[in-house]
């Protein structure tokens, strides 16, 4: 089986896995997010494998993000288990797999609209939270607020929580933060000052354009946890799961790709009636959602430890700095702690897909596939197959750091797609 799904896979020919001319279109362009995979190498993937394997009813992402992989197994009506720590990842998933109520919509929306208009001329309390003014225009405020004010009207959980997803894809786009980095960072002055204000215009276009992108509900089951990885899947049932197919974080979010960075702005405005937050620390500050996730906390006795269980992961320190050796050792000890419990979680037997891409730390490649497949290995997997696909398309920043003496620093044009096997008992 082996040769054969590896064969399957490199049948296509080299270059058919990079998906260079695909764009996102349907569900998935309901909402931007950090580093999203590509829908149609999801679906493919996940087709090929379901029907070679012939034994696959339920699909596990344990770092869900904007829900890509659990729609493309949604399509082939697998039951869905999900968990992501942010809660804007949650709602926006949840939305793409629960849709909108189509018996009600239009009139949802028509009273969404007569309300806009109502609030624009009412002179409304404007929304507040700390450093609002800082990142965004009073008459942004004004209009987010007479938004939000006609979305908590809604009566309708379903289609509420469709509309609070249309907000948030423009919250970024009329805050004060640059579009060029996840990170919060102030814009230039004067684009501040000249950015046109039609973002009331925008939401009502977005809400009226997304509705099509909606296909009917399966009646498969669907699990979407917020919280955090390693401890919902501490309480999951060992050997349960019959397919795992994910991207985890590639570093630590903080210097990585700061998913919380990205996502806090829009959830301080969502109300959060219609958010589930296992942690209310999560949305303490604007960084809260970065330092809660993998290898955020830096935890002394781990930075100082020797006890790294893997090889390339130490040959690769040696040639780092010791004070960002720190953050790697951090990161990768909540890595591998979660690989412990995808391992337990998953049916020997059966198949686990890690998508991963190689970050670099002083200008240093840290080899996280060839990382991950030695750890795997070590811990009763095998390499059912491997892929090596180009991400040019990808939404990343083109920099993502600057290193002294050797300045920018080029984010990954490359990712590895590892197929594993989970050993049979």
């Amino acid at each position: 089986m082996k040769t054969n799904l590896q064969q399957k896979l490199k049948s296509y020919g080299k270059t058919y896995w990079n998906f260079e001319q695909i764009k996102r279109d349907g569900i998935h362009k309901i909402a931007n997010y950090p580093a999203m995979m590509v829908a149609p190498m999801q679906h493919k993937l996940i087709e090929d494998i379901v029907n070679m394997e012939g034994n696959i009813s339920n699909i596990f992402d344990p770092f869900h993000g904007s829900g890509t992989t659990l729609v493309e197994g949604n399509r082939f009506g697998l039951d869905l288990i999900g968990i992501d720590i942010n809660p804007l990842a949650n709602l926006i998933t949840k939305v793409k797999l629960q849709g909108i109520n189509k018996d009600t919509i239009y009139n949802s929306n028509e009273e969404l609209f007569l309300n806009l208009k109502k609030y624009k001329e009412s002179n409304i309390e404007a929304h507040s939270f700390e450093k609002i003014e800082k990142w965004f225009r009073n008459d942004v405020i004004y209009d987010l607020s007479v938004i939000r004010k006609s979305i908590i009207d809604e009566k309708d959980k379903k289609n509420r929580e469709y509309y609070w997803t249309c907000m948030s894809d423009l919250i970024r786009k009329y805050s004060n933060t640059r579009s060029s980095t996840f990170k919060l960072h102030i814009k230039e002055e004067s684009k501040i000052e000249n950015m046109d204000n039609n973002i009331i215009k925008d939401f009502i276009n977005s809400v009226e354009t997304n509705i099509s992108s909606f296909e009917s509900e399966k009646s498969n089951s669907k699990l979407l946890i917020q919280g955090d990885s390693l401890e919902v899947m501490g309480e999951m049932e060992a050997d349960s799961i019959d397919f795992i197919c994910t991207s985890p974080p590639y570093g630590d979010n903080g210097t990585t790709v700061t998913y919380g960075q990205f996502s806090i702005l829009s959830l301080l405005w969502i109300d959060k009636k219609d958010l589930t937050i296992s942690n209310d620390q999560l949305i303490k500050n604007f960084s809260a959602i970065d330092t809660l996730s993998l290898g955020g906390r830096i935890d002394p006795s781990i930075s100082k430890s020797d006890n790294i269980p893997s090889m390339t992961l130490v040959n690769i320190l040696k040639t780092i700095s010791i004070d960002k050796q720190k953050k790697i050792k951090n990161f990768f000890n909540d890595y591998f702690n979660v690989i412990r419990e995808m391992i337990r979680v998953l049916k020997p037997g059966h198949l686990m897909v890690l998508t991963l891409g190689n970050r670099r730390v002083d200008n240093k490649e840290i080899k996280l596939d060839e990382i991950t497949k030695e750890f795997c290995i070590n811990n009763g997997l095998e390499v059912e197959a491997e892929i090596v696909r180009n991400i040019s398309r990808k939404r990343m920043p083109a920099m993502v750091s600057h290193v002294s003496n050797v300045g920018p620093v080029k984010s990954m044009n490359s990712e590895t797609v590892l197929i594993l096997r989970k050993g049979e008992v």
